[in-house]
């Protein structure tokens, strides 16, 4: 509910999200009118999104390491966005590249996109301690302050 308050709180038409996993928070904000499009690493839940959400037409889902899907993706965007970053090994069934997680190149995209009112919620903000490919908390937020 809360990420799906940031649409219409900044009124955005377009959701992006890294890791969809089983597809509950794509589910709930793909309630709206908004477009959303979620990137999936593994193929198992990739294909299983893909049963779920086959017939939504405001849904669009990318198979793919999401370090390398979202600034392709990004490019193409001209307007405000909410991303929901949340792509990241979790263990079980998530996958992983050689990186636990690729939000320092999702930011980065983000950070540098000519849009400059895109909403972006983080999950697993104690993940951020500098370990397993994570920022540390603070260099995160010297990198969205400067920005």
């Amino acid at each position: 509910m809360i990420v799906r308050s940031y649409l219409t709180k900044y009124s955005l038409r377009r959701f992006i999200e890294t890791g969809t996993y089983w597809g509950d928070t794509l589910d709930y904000v793909s309630k709206s009118e908004a477009h959303c499009t979620s990137i999936e690493l593994s193929q198992d839940l990739y294909e299983a999104a893909g049963r779920r959400f086959g017939r939504h037409k405001n849904v669009t889902l990318i198979q793919g390491d999401s370090g390398k899907e979202l600034p392709k993706l990004i490019a193409e965007i001209k307007e405000p966005t909410l991303f929901w970053l949340d792509g990241h090994y979790s263990s079980g069934i998530t996958a992983s590249t050689e990186a636990h997680t690729p939000v320092s190149i999702e930011l980065n995209a983000i950070l540098n996109h000519p849009v400059k009112r895109h909403v972006i919620l983080i999950d697993d903000v104690s993940c951020f301690s500098g370990e397993n490919d994570y920022p540390h908390l603070d260099e995160l937020l010297r990198a969205v302050r400067t920005d």
